[in-house]
């Protein structure tokens, strides 16, 4: 089969990159995954670059052969990506196309709970028709966090913010190049206005196993 998608996040995660977007057929979520459970199913920038051997960028369109569905407990939107096709490109949106295919979504609290992470158990909780790991939201309050903790060299880029009236603090941000604009700036609090976030909730965490809540893709308006 073959999914053509918006790209809405192209995040860290391990050794290469956590890979959704919209789907422009039917305005839902679809998650990219490799096949290679060793680096958690992540896609490499060898795997997704175009014949030209370009790289995708957020808000392309872009046409990837998928070998299956194949979700899991807590990420339902994954589609295992055929490795031996190439990526194209079809085309570019932007925010206002994204918009009038898949409005901002809201779910009362963003991932089952107000907590920065999920355990195991809430997502058994929660009936499968229900459960879903990816979300464009629109934060208010929002300001950004640096903070050098452990490395000098590497701050930590952490997002505070409300939605759906709840408050969300310190969330990890793992847009590449969001994150590399802000380490490069004094720790501190830096406010952020008419953004909308692309938030996924991340495979479970080796040491407990819970699945931590991220802002993979920050998108200005």
């Amino acid at each position: 089969m073959e999914k053509e998608i918006i790209l809405m996040a192209k995040s860290w995660k391990g050794g290469g990159y956590c890979i959704a977007g919209i789907d422009t057929t039917t305005g839902e979520w679809v998650r990219i995954v490799s096949d290679d459970a060793t680096k958690q199913h992540a896609v490499t920038d060898e795997e997704m670059k175009y014949e030209d051997g370009t790289s995708p960028q957020i808000l392309d369109r872009v046409r990837i052969k998928c070998t299956a569905h194949t979700p899991n407990d807590y990420q339902p939107e994954n589609y295992t990506m055929d490795s031996s096709s190439r990526w194209r490109k079809s085309g570019q949106a932007d925010i206002n196309e994204i918009i009038d295919l898949h409005p901002a979504d809201f779910h009362g609290m963003l991932f089952y709970n107000n907590s920065k992470k999920v355990t195991p158990g809430e997502i058994q909780a929660i009936s499968d028709g229900n459960k879903y790991s990816l979300a464009l939201i629109k934060p208010l309050n929002t300001e950004i966090n640096v903070r050098r903790w452990e490395n000098p060299e590497r701050p930590k880029v952490t997002a505070c913010f409300t939605y759906g009236g709840g408050s969300y603090r310190y969330i990890n941000v793992t847009d590449p190049t969001f994150v590399m604009q802000y380490q490069a700036m004094e720790d501190g609090y830096y406010p952020l206005n008419n953004v909308y976030f692309v938030a996924s909730l991340a495979d479970p965490n080796p040491g407990d196993g819970h699945h931590w809540k991220l802002v993979a893709t920050v998108i200005e308006e």
